[in-house]
């Protein structure tokens, strides 16, 4: 028998495995969305005569930013994968979770030309996709989080944070309590 990082209890188990996949298929979803617009970037950047070596220290700071960011976002991807699966093992005797999380994603059509439309078009097309599976991905990570934190586990709690803060970071602070 394997051990488990993430003590579910039995009767949260069904939901936090659904709140879980939900979540993780949104961002797979993202990082497809992401990969497609950057490579379509890159190629148009290549057609251009501006590769990697040609950037500049602004451009190195931006992309080492957004690299920075997509790796967070990958990290707290596993954690939720991994809390996927110890959920799964703790399911009740008898019930089953059947829905997949989805890995793959239906990208947006990018055009095979390169000029202002087009560039307007993809530009358009990224900030649409991003933000639509991130957002995607708070509607099942706000409900986990809250979850999640009601578990007595300390690992569960510790990952609420995190996944707390990622929704945060997505949607705003919200209302809240008042402050005095």
């Amino acid at each position: 028998m394997s051990v488990l990082r993430f003590a579910v209890p039995p009767d949260q188990a069904l939901l936090t495995l659904a709140d879980a996949s939900g979540g993780l298929s949104a961002l797979f979803a993202f990082d497809a969305v992401m990969a497609h617009h950057t490579a379509w970037l890159t190629e148009a950047a290549e057609g251009l005569g501006h590769g990697r070596e040609s950037e500049d220290d602004e451009m190195k700071d931006a992309r080492a930013t957004a690299n920075s960011q997509t790796e967070t976002i990958r990290a707290l991807r596993t954690e939720i994968a991994e809390l996927a699966a110890d959920a799964e093992a703790q399911l009740p005797e008898g019930i089953s979770y059947e829905l997949p999380i989805v890995t793959e994603a239906a990208l947006p059509f990018l055009p095979d030309t390169l000029g202002p439309r087009e560039l307007l078009h993809v530009e358009k097309s990224f900030k649409r996709g991003i933000a639509a599976q991130l957002l995607a991905a708070t509607e099942s990570l706000g409900p986990l989080a809250e979850r999640l934190a009601g578990f007595e586990d300390e690992e569960c709690r510790a990952l609420a944070e995190r996944v707390a803060a990622f929704v945060v970071a997505v949607r705003g602070a919200g209302p809240g309590p008042a402050q005095t």
